[in-house]
């Protein structure tokens, strides 16, 4: 067993005995050892994940290429001239690709902006660049920039938060992909707009033609539905009382529980029923962004019934190895099309000041194209973040910075200013690690049990306010 799993063996233990729990209870940490709280009153934490491997110099980091004798350079990092780069207060973004515009052959004048993006959320978005995946692997890349550590089965930060804020609610931690790890602080629940069906049926299951309304026809009479519920009820007493063992009784009483208190779920779908979703026409028939916002929707929905701390919500389709352009930069679009309809969703159901938004990926993409007109795997990546009125990261701002060729600068850690001549014996590498350390302490939960149990080993920089 190597030290470092030694020492976490020894760390849980510790912790272990501190909550009055032997070693029998096995090494897979759960719920019980780190609850909280029904009446969660922090944030929705909604973790995007561009899963793939994003191109940020067509996003966040633009590059492109420098006037028409470079435009057919083998070498060159985009199909776009550099001086069409676009900028809004101290942000830049990537313009379209030549064959996006009016003239080219991908032209679609529906395709969503990253001009209009940016200029609506600029001054609450916080652009970081240059951030050292330290790895090419879709796997580990999922679980670096999506837990802060690069070690097998971490738990990804939404479950941090939940275990450590809101283990007890029913939805804690929604998940619609990516990396879900929970290391059983919280239990992931799979919920998204394809499974709500589902949910009106378990929130109401006397209801026996279309259970999301209220006049479909009923099985059972209500008598008879009480009826049933009463002997249920004694059943499950029986039951209690003949048992001895804790973790069984614990056990009946969970499932009594999740089979008597149906209210939150039936407010949750009340909630979707009554408050309509946006018009899918609305979308330029782009069914990747609709679906985005779908799962920010029911998460959304799910928060302000007191069921939901955090959300994973994914996309796919980033890993273009071959036709980057064509298939990569609309997805793009995509991609913040439905970030921009989520944070709309959250702001006409009065949320906006309660949610926390990060957008990261798995890596970033090559610095140059390869034969096929695609891009290969890149270590360099960027992430996004919007915080709110008590969550503060403080926006309009760009930390880190990469050359003209894609590579990372490191950065003085106090001012966090780019080492563009690495010069600074004291600059250190921006990694995953650095921004996941922040978040834990944007959250209040640094301190917390399952912090200290799963902890990051990195400088703590101030990358937030």
């Amino acid at each position: 067993m190597s030290k470092e799993k030694q020492m976490n063996r020894r760390r849980f233990l510790k912790l272990a005995s501190s909550v009055g729990l032997g070693a029998t209870c096995g090494m897979s940490l759960n719920s019980q050892l780190f609850a909280a709280t029904d009446n969660y009153a922090g944030p929705l934490w909604i973790m995007i994940n561009a899963e793939g491997g994003w191109d940020v110099t067509s996003l966040c980091d633009p590059k492109g290429y420098n006037g028409l004798n470079d435009a057919n350079n083998p070498d060159r990092l985009n199909n776009y001239d550099s001086n069409r780069i676009g900028r809004v207060g101290n942000l830049s973004y990537a313009p379209v690709p030549d064959d996006f515009l009016s003239t080219g052959i991908f032209y679609d004048a529906n395709l969503y902006s990253a001009k209009a993006f940016f200029e609506k959320y600029y001054q609450r978005l916080l652009v970081m660049n240059g951030i050292d995946c330290q790895t090419n692997s879709h796997d580990n890349g999922q679980l670096y920039n999506f837990s802060g550590r690069l070690l097998a089965g971490y738990p990804s930060f939404s479950a941090i938060v939940s275990g450590s804020l809101a283990a007890q609610l029913p939805l804690s931690f929604l998940t619609n992909g990516g990396y879900s790890a929970a290391a059983g602080l919280v239990t992931p629940v799979r919920m998204s707009n394809s499974s709500l069906r589902a949910l009106y049926e378990i929130a109401y299951p006397n209801r026996s033609s279309n259970p999301k309304l209220s006049s479909s026809r009923v099985y059972l009479p209500d008598e008879i539905e009480a009826l049933i519920a009463s002997t249920s009820a004694q059943r499950h007493q029986s039951l209690l009382q003949q048992q001895n063992l804790p973790r069984i009784k614990k056990a009946i009483e969970q499932l009594q529980l999740s089979r008597s208190d149906t209210s939150k779920l039936q407010g949750l779908a009340d909630n979707l029923e009554n408050q309509l979703p946006m018009s899918e026409v609305g979308f330029n028939g782009r069914d990747r962004a609709y679906r985005l916002y779908e799962q920010g929707r029911v998460a959304l929905a799910a928060y302000q019934q007191g069921l939901t701390a955090s959300v994973n919500v994914h996309m796919s389709g980033f890993d273009t190895h071959a036709k980057h352009d064509e298939y990569h930069y609309p997805l793009l679009m995509d991609l913040l099309q439905g970030v921009d309809a989520i944070l709309e969703e959250a702001r006409l159901r009065g949320l906006q000041n309660k949610i926390v938004v990060v957008i990261a990926s798995d890596f970033g993409r090559a610095n140059k194209y390869n034969k096929e007109k695609g891009k290969d795997h890149w270590p360099i990546s960027s992430a996004l973040f919007l915080g709110n009125a008590t969550q503060i990261i403080r926006g309009n701002r760009v930390i880190g910075a990469t050359d003209a060729n894609h590579k990372a600068f490191q950065i003085d850690p106090l001012t966090l200013q780019p080492d563009v001549t690495n010069s600074n014996i004291g600059s250190i590498k921006l990694t995953p690690a650095h921004f996941h350390l922040a978040l834990r302490r944007l959250a209040g939960v640094e301190n917390l049990s399952p912090a200290i149990a799963y902890p990051i080993n990195v400088e703590q920089l101030n990358l937030f306010i």
